[in-house]
């Protein structure tokens, strides 16, 4: 795939039919297999994934650190990406290059997404106390009707929540990709990102519904699928980032004359 011709910070993306959910994947998974990369990809994956379930040790601040240096293990994963889809091998250290010059636009991004997700999770919490509270006040003055409400308002609590945290899902999904390929500033990346993805939503639902069904698969042999899940969650993420941003979705797999000329 060529550089982009697009000025830096042209926010400009463009709209795709539903079906490029499906590119995204099937262009990961030629990017992932392109030249021996998928064992590097494998590697940075689970070291991504061990770091991250270390800082979880530390309790909430640890996994409050955890959710801001995804982040910027996200934004040095796109770096690697970008590595991949032009034919340069990628290195384990590539895991670690938003450390560089976008560790700063990272770092806020990761913060702002986080304040977000404990306002709705704050705001799920207090709605979930009341109901319990008035399912044992109706339980407490014999109000079986009260009490039987319970329910109905824990599932439209949790929906509620759900439906709150999917735009803030979806401002944080290309915000590291902007960052570090247009040097956005962390806010203008976030809303980019929303605004593309909701331009998106019939190519986004077809993309994620897909994913859950991959990852019902990876789960079942002892979760090792997700050896493979995990960074082709990465390689589609970029693939979509490009096709919306770039026009362009990873290369296939290169003819024999074109392969000479990219090498």
């Amino acid at each position: 795939m060529q550089q982009s011709s697009l000025p830096l910070r042209t926010p400009a993306f463009r709209r795709v039919d539903s079906g490029h959910g499906v590119q995204w994947w099937s262009a990961a998974w030629r990017c992932l297999l392109h030249r021996g990369a998928a064992a590097v990809w494998i590697a940075m994956s689970v070291i991504a994934i061990v770091i991250l379930a270390l800082l979880q040790v530390f309790g909430t601040l640890g996994s409050m650190a955890g959710q801001v240096g995804w982040f910027v293990l996200g934004g040095g994963l796109m770096l690697a990406a970008r590595k991949t889809d032009q034919g340069a091998g990628p290195a384990v250290a590539d895991l670690f290059s938003g450390f560089g010059p976008p560790l700063g636009s990272l770092l806020i991004c990761g913060v702002l997404v986080m304040i977000a997700e404990l306002l709705v999770g704050g705001a799920a919490t207090v709605a979930g106390a009341g109901a319990v509270a008035a399912a044992a006040y109706g339980a407490l003055i014999g109000n079986l009707a009260l009490l039987a409400g319970l329910g109905v308002a824990s599932v439209l609590v949790a929906l509620v929540a759900l439906a709150v945290l999917a735009p803030v899902f979806l401002a944080g999904w290309l915000a590291p990709a902007l960052i570090v390929f247009r040097q956005q500033q962390p806010l203008e990346a976030l809303k980019t990102s929303l605004a593309a993805c909701w331009a998106n939503l019939g190519a986004l639902t077809v993309y994620g519904l897909l994913w859950i069904a991959f990852a019902i698969v990876a789960s079942i042999p002892f979760g090792l699928g997700w050896l493979v899940l995990a960074p082709l969650t990465v390689l589609s993420t970029y693939a979509a980032y490009c096709d919306l941003f770039e026009a362009d979705t990873l290369t296939p797999e290169p003819s024999p004359a074109a392969a000479g000329e990219r090498s």
